[in-house]
């Protein structure tokens, strides 16, 4: 088994799971409210979108907010040319990391407060 070492942007995986979708950056963009040439730059890597929209972009191409926030080098595992065994290297940037934390706080309240309401709902 061979290993080959890639780097893939973020900007990459945008386009690719994009394009899996066969959807256009247009149809894209204006999903998320932003320019066309605005999605363009995130995915030629001119600009970072910030963690909201990252977590909008994996709702719209229905995949999840981590295939994008892995990190930007990927480890392929290949043999005989199959490259279906991905592993990603966590390389969050903090910033990252400090607002995926604090939205997992809030869906963790969340679930703490709709457990309470069914508390009360069954009592």
């Amino acid at each position: 088994m061979e290993k080959i070492q890639h780097a893939m942007t973020l900007g990459d995986k945008l386009k690719k799971a994009r394009i899996g979708k066969n959807f256009t950056q247009e149809y894209l963009a204006e999903m998320l409210n932003v320019s066309q040439k605005t999605y363009s730059n995130f995915e030629n890597d001119k600009s970072k979108p910030d963690f909201q929209q990252v977590e909008e972009i994996a709702k719209a191409l229905e995949v999840s907010v981590l295939d994008f926030l892995s990190g930007d080098n990927i480890t392929i595992n290949s043999t005989n040319g199959d490259h279906s065994g991905f592993i990603y290297q966590n390389q969050f940037p903090e910033k990252l990391v400090e607002q995926y934390e604090e939205r997992i706080k809030e869906l963790k309240d969340q679930i703490q407060e709709l457990k309470e309401e069914l508390k009360r709902i069954r009592e």
